[in-house]
């Protein structure tokens, strides 16, 4: 059995207490700052031709951060809410249902058409297979050991 006892105990838990709330605000901020660089490392050079290029924009303007604190836990988010989203990130393999619809084609067989038509498609299945094309979590790895700088950087700067 080990015992201890610390001489001026108190004097030191007081000390620590009056740091918690500079090093909980220097974590939150840092978090921030580290969800705002990887937000705009994913929309700039993720989805701008690195990983993914911009077709629509759809999936570019879904991109958000944000940062919660809840007791002494923080989180910094960066996702999306894009369905199609999360089968690039993580890759899908299976059945898609594609609706009816109406497709304008300008050309048959190989050779242009003389004037474009509008042909109806019938609702069907297809089979798809997309590879994973990480452009989140790939980003987060990258962007790492700067993300865990800064943290210890401003944990270091609170507790002066």
């Amino acid at each position: 059995m080990l015992k201890m006892e610390f001489i001026g105990g108190d004097v030191l838990a007081a000390v620590l207490r009056s740091y918690g709330g500079k090093v909980q605000t220097a974590i939150v901020q840092s978090i921030g700052r580290s969800a705002l660089r990887l937000q705009s490392e994913v929309m700039d050079n993720r989805l701008s031709g690195q990983v993914l290029n911009i077709r629509t924009g759809k999936l570019h303007r879904s991109i958000h951060q944000q940062v919660t604190s809840s007791g002494g836990l923080v989180v910094g988010e960066v996702n999306t809410n894009v369905r199609y989203g999360v089968a690039h990130e993580y890759g899908f393999a299976g059945t898609v249902n594609v609706k009816a619809s109406m497709r304008q084609i300008r050309q048959a067989f190989g050779r242009p058409l003389k004037s474009p038509r509008y042909v109806q498609i019938r609702a069907h299945s297809r089979n798809v297979k997309l590879p994973e094309r990480s452009f989140l979590r790939s980003a987060l790895r990258d962007m790492k050991p700067e993300i865990e700088a800064d943290l210890q950087k401003s944990i270091e700067g609170a507790l002066r």
